[in-house]
């Protein structure tokens, strides 16, 4: 979100929106509305009641409610309370209204039977008011990992496991006891290379509960101690990353369709096309957005970046004092030499590492809007619900969601900060954090005349990478770069805080 660089222009659109008294004014805005299920989607047992409570805001004592089936009105609270009688399927349409408008959505519930032990295997299984059968999330299942060092393997997001116990077997050999997960603090397991021999692992996580039985494969190569595959810096390095290899932004009104800068993805573009647009970008020092909480972008170097104990990387965004959108950095080695970022990330500790401020090892799902030009719905690993404004004064495209991104649900996995935004009488403040973050004015955000870039930008030192327990990483070098938004938030006149970035730089080489 936020602040482009032609500021007059945006001046200009704000000050006509308000002129129009479409509602978007410091004095209001329409509702919005969001359900805090997948895609609106409920599914239910025969003969069972659901609560549906939706997620509204800008909402008060005066607003009205309308809830209506096959066009007729069933309800007018806030809530309604549907009774599972007949099997089908049935579309809801509830309809809310303000002083400054009416905004309104769609949900489906599905009322199911069960009655034997087979439907439940089949996937009819023993459903409860707004919950699916058995679901469990990871942020990767293959990887690659130099010697000497150790993993964490975790299950996120775990969900109707009907009392089932978990199982890791390693190679074939079961490394654990039987767990339940309401006895731990959480289900995992540290893959240590000690005493591994180089090449390929097996990890198998197995939940089994008295329905179904159910597995995970990890498939974890041990490779080389760090330093096998380090590229040296040659006469014909570039400071720019040469590559971007992931460009998954969240949700967000900058992610397609901006109205200030049109298209920055083409419609039914690939994720290959995605980043070299994304890289075209940044050799014009032009900025691309990661949208929501999660979002990121993953490039590389044509040579391995040098651990000096000082700065050694440059990351640009475009941030003021008073309106910082803060992005986590990672960063990796290619332990396996085979040029792609398969590797374990270390995160690069900034001011809030450590502290009440900041929460690792954090998971955000976000569901694809069923109805054009509506609020994206999100869920967090902590049981928090949200969601992305639609915001059709900043870009008027049907979905805030890439066309690349499968299905209609996607998880991201990171580290979130403490939403510090502010939104008083029509203004936002957004607060930089200490140091340590990208497009963040912090103490770290300046214009560094030994390198030769151009205005101010982050500089970040690969000395502040952390493992995943905390511990210092001491790595001598990196060859890639993520970037990922870390903040949840969003005010009714910017929309969603996302961190934008103009380029990633090895700021020991000139630009």
């Amino acid at each position: 979100m936020k602040k482009i660089g032609v500021l007059c222009l945006m001046t200009l659109l704000l000050l006509t929106a308000c002129s129009d008294n479409d509602g978007r004014d410091e004095n209001g805005l329409p509702p919005t509305i969001a359900f805090p299920v997948a895609s609106a989607r409920y599914r239910m047992e025969q003969g069972s009641e659901l609560e549906i409570v939706p997620l509204c805001e800008y909402v008060d004592e005066k607003t009205t409610y309308e809830w209506s089936m096959d066009g007729h009105v069933i309800g007018t609270g806030a809530s309604y309370i549907f009774v599972a009688e007949t099997l089908g399927e049935y579309y809801i349409t509830l309809k809310v209204t303000n002083a400054f408008g009416t905004t309104e959505d769609e949900l489906k519930i599905t009322v199911i039977k069960v009655d034997t032990l087979e439907e439940n295997l089949t996937g009819e299984g023993l459903f409860t008011p707004n919950d699916s059968v058995f679901a469990w999330k990871f942020p990767w299942t293959t990887i690659n990992i130099p010697q000497g060092r150790t993993l964490k393997v975790k299950a996120y997001m775990v969900e109707n496991d009907l009392d089932g116990t978990y199982t890791w077997t390693l190679d074939g050999k079961a490394v654990s006891e039987p767990v339940h997960q309401n006895d731990v603090a959480e289900i995992s397991y540290i893959f240590d290379t000690a005493g591994l021999p180089l090449g390929e692992h097996l990890l198998l996580l197995t939940m089994k509960n008295d329905t179904c039985e159910v597995s995970q494969t990890f498939t974890i190569t041990v490779c080389p101690a760090e330093g096998t595959y380090r590229r040296a810096t040659t006469s014909t390095s570039q400071s720019l990353v040469n590559k971007v290899y992931e460009y998954m932004p969240a949700p967000g009104h900058q992610v397609n369709g901006y109205t200030i800068v049109g298209d920055l993805i083409r419609s039914g573009a690939s994720m290959e096309e995605a980043c070299d647009t994304v890289l075209s970008h940044w050799k014009k020092m032009w900025s691309v957005s990661m949208g929501a909480q999660g979002g990121y972008v993953v490039a590389g170097f044509d040579h391995s970046v040098e651990n000096s104990g000082n700065y050694d990387l440059a990351i640009k965004g475009n941030p003021f004092s008073y309106q910082s959108e803060p992005g986590i950095i990672w960063v990796s080695q290619d332990v396996n030499g085979d040029g792609l970022p398969n590797d374990p990330w270390y995160e690069l500790a900034g001011s809030e590492y450590g502290t009440a401020n900041s929460t690792a090892e954090y998971a955000i799902t976000y569901y694809k809007p069923q109805v054009p030009q509506s609020h994206t719905a999100w869920k967090d690993c902590l049981g928090n619900t949200g969601i992305v404004p639609y915001m059709s004064l900043w870009n008027t495209h049907a979905y805030y969601w890439q066309d690349w991104v499968e299905g209609t649900e996607h998880t991201y996995f990171g580290t979130r900060l403490k939403d510090t935004h502010t939104y008083e009488r029509g203004y936002t403040m957004e607060p930089p954090f200490d140091w340590g973050y990208v497009d963040n004015q912090g103490s770290d955000y300046f214009k560094n005349d030994a390198f030769d870039a151009i205005n101010a930008m982050g500089y970040y030192k690969i000395s502040n990478a952390k493992t995943w327990d905390g511990k210092a990483a001491n790595l001598q070098y990196i060859d890639f770069v993520k970037v990922q938004t870390a903040q949840t938030g969003y005010s009714p006149n910017l929309g969603d805080i996302s961190t934008e970035v103009y380029g990633i730089y090895d700021c020991h080489l000139q630009k």
